[in-house]
């Protein structure tokens, strides 16, 4: 531990430009082209991030060192972390950079999530270049699952305006397999889509007969047109996998409920998947 800390205060105190870093700030000046201030800060950021494995650009040593992957957790997950504060507008966007056994696995992931940072902060620039009213975007992830054979983790964004919108997306990745599992690939076919949503639809009247406080978007829920009920779940929908092996589906705000409700989750019993899954590996 000692000696990777003090690798980790040599490369703070004293940060190497990587090659990586010329790429980097070229891609970032030609899509956004900030003003000479914030392309400092970017680029500042930007060294230190790469050099010290995407630690928060503006931390203090005491910061950084707060992102040196925990003991205990099987993954090395760091930060690569976008900000930017103006007058009524603020970006704060974190994208995860993950260490896995397969290079080619974990540089394709880490590009996605460097693009996913990118492209937020772009819309940021773009939205707010000029305009004046308030709106902040945040981005954050949060590793779900961590065990010997999966890793799920989430990325999830916030726009708020005069209200706030939040979504999310998750990967789930079979480490010693070396791919991320798509929720197809969980089933024989796509008798799924059937199984789980009559389930869901089930499950949401049963939530509201019990808990006043909660409102989906299902058939018999008053005042929700038919063409906003919620009628079955995407082949593709959001998912991750627990560390007991259990199937999480992910709606983002808005999509089955309303607004205040936020992000709904719902985990499906295995029993009443038990005659679609492909194997009992995965879910169980």
């Amino acid at each position: 531990m000692s000696n990777k800390l003090d690798d980790l205060k040599q490369a703070y105190q004293q940060p190497p430009v990587p090659k990586e870093l010329d790429e980097m700030i070229a891609q970032v000046e030609r899509r956004t082209r900030p003003s000479r201030a914030k392309r400092s800060v970017l680029i500042t950021a930007a060294a230190i991030t790469l050099f010290v494995g995407g630690l928060n650009s503006n931390a203090s040593f005491a910061d950084a060192m707060a992102k040196v992957p925990v003991f205990g957790q099987l993954t090395e997950i760091v930060t690569i972390d976008w900000k930017e504060t103006k007058t009524q507008q603020s970006a704060d966007i974190k994208a995860p950079q993950v260490t896995l056994p397969d290079k080619a696995l974990e540089q394709q992931l880490n590009e996605k999530y460097v693009a996913e940072g990118q492209a937020l902060y772009e819309k940021f620039e773009q939205e707010t270049n000029g305009q004046e009213g308030a709106f902040a975007v945040d981005s954050r992830y949060d590793v779900k699952t961590d065990t010997e054979d999966l890793l799920s983790i989430g990325r999830t964004v916030t726009e708020t305006r005069a209200s706030a919108s939040e979504s999310v997306q998750y990967d789930t990745i079979d480490k010693k397999q070396q791919l991320i599992l798509t929720l197809p690939s969980l089933f024989k076919d796509d008798g799924y889509i059937t199984t789980i949503s009559d389930y869901l639809k089930e499950e949401m009247r049963r939530q509201m007969k019990t808990d006043e406080g909660k409102v989906y978007f299902v058939e018999g829920t008053p005042d929700v047109p038919e063409d906003e009920q919620f009628k079955q779940i995407s082949a593709k929908q959001n998912f991750y996998i627990t560390a007991d092996h259990k199937l999480v589906l992910s709606f983002d705000e808005y999509s089955i409920a309303p607004g205040y409700m936020g992000i709904v989750e719902f985990k499906i019993p295995t029993s009443i998947l038990k005659g679609e899954l492909v194997s009992p590996h995965y879910i169980r």
